[in-house]
């Protein structure tokens, strides 16, 4: 499997709140690929969930802390929480080259979401900024639910198998990975719905990330907040 020494990863999502998948899905993908450090980037105004209510940033940024602060090669930014308007990830990927010049640039992003990538804002740029992970979501990871003219033609020529790890093409010149990363079935919005019915989320988020949310009281609501 090629390794990416000196790579860094950009991981992002709402996290709310951040559970033991995203976490087994960073350090996984960190240790297959032996990256420097995966990048948890919590956004701030999701752009494809105008309508969901989103727990206040500075929630989600301290759970996210918390739940990484002793896993060697995790780090949690706060760029997009930084930055006015929508969480765009062009604007963060393009960031992130800024702030770490020369090095391998990776973005983590689940089936579900690149099968709606062209409706993404500059989406072209994006896909030419920076090669990409699928994270596999339970029954998408298929290749017809990826969007249709972002590979590289002819048909043929797109895929390539490297060991445990398959390679797309992108048009832009870039590469979409798949790793044989395990998949925990475990969601934020089912964490959030157990809190509201009082039941318990042991073995489903960090036990600081536990401790956060009943001192704080989350998602004790029906609006999550």
């Amino acid at each position: 499997m090629s390794k990416r020494s000196g790579g860094v990863a950009i991981y992002g999502g709402t996290f709310d709140p951040f559970h033991n998948g995203h976490l087994r899905m960073a350090v996984e993908t960190r240790e297959m690929l032996g990256l420097d450090t995966v990048f948890l980037v919590p956004s701030a105004h999701p752009p494809h969930k105008p309508l969901q209510p989103v727990t206040p940033a500075s929630h989600r940024l301290a759970m996210v802390k918390a739940a990484v602060a002793e896993v060697a090669g995790l780090s949690v930014l706060d760029l997009e929480l930084r930055r006015e308007g929508p969480s765009y990830s062009i604007l963060t990927v393009l960031e992130m080259k800024k702030n770490h010049p020369g090095a391998d640039i990776l973005f983590l992003i689940g089936a579900d979401a690149f099968s709606e990538i062209t409706s993404w804002h500059r989406h072209e740029e994006l896909l030419s900024a920076c090669d990409f992970l699928l994270l596999p979501r339970p029954g998408v990871l298929n290749e017809a639910s990826f969007p249709s003219g972002v590979f590289l033609e002819p048909e043929e020529n797109r895929c390539y198998s490297l060991g445990d790890m398959t390679e797309y093409r992108l048009r832009g010149g870039r590469k979409l990975l798949l790793l044989p990363l395990p998949t925990l079935d475990i969601s934020s919005r089912s964490i959030r719905e157990k809190v509201r019915r009082r039941r318990s989320i042991r073995g489903l988020v960090a036990p600081e990330v536990e401790r956060y949310i009943a001192e704080h009281a989350l998602y004790r609501d029906e609006d999550g907040g």
